[in-house]
């Protein structure tokens, strides 16, 4: 598990899998309704962890990680909403950036070598990578996104963050990022000489607090007098990490009934779940920017979870489409009825009930983004009378210039070798 941590992405390729996952008691299980979100994280963490890493670390780990609220709100009855947007990014990608930074500090023997952590971003990854990691002492961040992926405040909140954060706007698109990250994994002479991770969630251990998110929601059903096993979960998937986690729980011992893939228009999944057929097509933008990719990387995980079969994945994960048009729809009807302003991307949640689950079942909404994330968007369907509601990231520096790149992995090389001293 150390090696799949720290190297991440194996050199000839693929991604890292335990060969067997672990089983988590029943006695434990039973118990998550009156355990707080760090205690499930800690026991999962140590499940998975500890022959590597010692009980007192995974916990320190876990408690500096998830030291933020994670509240259930229920909308109607039956119907609930767990709130993963109150870190300091405001996006859920704050639980394994926090608990990837806190695990690779503690492994760091600190003596001068670099460790380079490899991300590629749209915007919100980055942003939670380079909060968690700032002044990590010999951790290098480097930060690539596409030209004009990025606002300008959140590229000056990237770059002042720390001296080891690196931001490096490439003149293409995300995948001609992901390709240069790729190319730097598969480089043996490079690895050989250079120490290389990623915090993306191609990283294994970015879904670890994931996990415990479904065992601690889950939990708290129970205690409203809901049984587990009836309990929908809709994630919002695009890359496909949460929905991975999601999977893994109910492999371990989770008690749930179906999880809900809700996808927006880059529909790759959907289609393979319904079809049997994986066709990626050219990623269009949506109102749930954070899911818009055409190619999740997390696919391979979730069929290894399947033993490679459809039929098993399709026991466990139904999964539906949302439309811009639905996610306008879905924001207004639950302010609304309830008040309760939902973000683009769990409105897809939200939307995807209507169409894959069982309406008399009660359901869990993973809400992965704080509506602030989308301002424009939440604006220009609830009108120009609401204002967004806010959260503080830190105050805006200066307009700041990312160091620019061209795509290609050898400007990129010569890049990452330069920051070696």
């Amino acid at each position: 598990m150390h090696e799949a941590v720290t190297s991440c992405i194996p050199q000839s390729g693929g991604l890292y899998m335990p060969e067997a996952l672990p089983r988590v008691p029943s006695a434990f299980i039973h118990n998550t309704s009156d355990m707080s979100l760090r205690e499930i994280a800690y026991a999962m963490t140590d499940v998975f962890m500890g022959s590597d890493i010692s009980s007192a670390t995974i916990k320190k780990v876990v408690d500096e990680a998830l030291s933020f609220d994670t509240p259930i709100v229920k909308l109607s009855d039956g119907l609930y909403v767990l709130e993963l947007f109150h870190g300091p990014t405001n996006v859920f990608k704050d639980f394994g950036s926090r608990f990837l930074a806190g695990f690779f500090n503690s492994l760091n023997p600190h003596d001068g070598t670099k460790l380079n952590v490899l991300v590629t971003t749209t915007g919100n990854t980055g942003m939670a990578v380079a909060k968690a990691f700032a002044g990590k002492a010999d951790i290098n961040v480097f930060i690539l996104f596409p030209h004009g992926a990025v606002s300008r405040d959140d590229i000056a909140r990237m770059k002042t963050a720390g001296a080891n954060i690196h931001t490096l706007e490439v003149s293409g698109t995300i995948d001609d990022c992901r390709c240069i990250v790729s190319s730097a994994f598969s480089d043996k002479s490079l690895r050989e000489n250079v120490l290389l991770t990623t915090a993306n969630s191609t990283n294994f251990a970015r879904l670890m607090p994931q996990v415990a998110l479904f065992f601690y929601g889950v939990g708290h059903l129970a205690n409203e007098g809901i049984k587990p096993a009836e309990v929908d979960i809709a994630v919002p998937s695009g890359n496909l990490g949460m929905l991975t986690s999601g999977l893994m729980a109910k492999r371990i011992g989770l008690q749930c009934n179906k999880l809900i893939a809700a996808c927006n228009a880059n529909n790759a999944f959907d289609r393979f779940v319904k079809t049997g057929e994986f066709i990626p097509m050219s990623t269009v933008a949506t109102y749930a920017r954070l899911m818009d990719m055409s190619s999740p990387s997390n696919l391979p995980r979730l069929m290894a979870l399947s033993n490679d079969s459809l039929d098993n994945l399709r026991s466990d994960i139904v999964s539906s489409t949302v439309t811009d048009a639905q996610i306008a729809d879905t924001i207004k009807s639950v302010y609304e009825k309830t008040g309760y302003v939902a973000d683009p991307h769990t409105a897809v949640a939200i939307a995807s009930l209507d169409s894959s689950a069982d309406k008399a079942k009660p359901a869990l909404i993973m809400a992965t983004a704080h509506p602030s994330k989308s301002p424009a968007v939440m604006q220009a369907i609830l009108g120009s009378d609401y204002n967004v509601p806010r959260q503080s990231q830190g105050a805006v520096a200066q307009l700041m210039r990312p160091d620019r790149l061209p795509p290609t992995y050898p400007a990129f090389k010569k890049y990452l070798l330069s920051h070696q001293v």
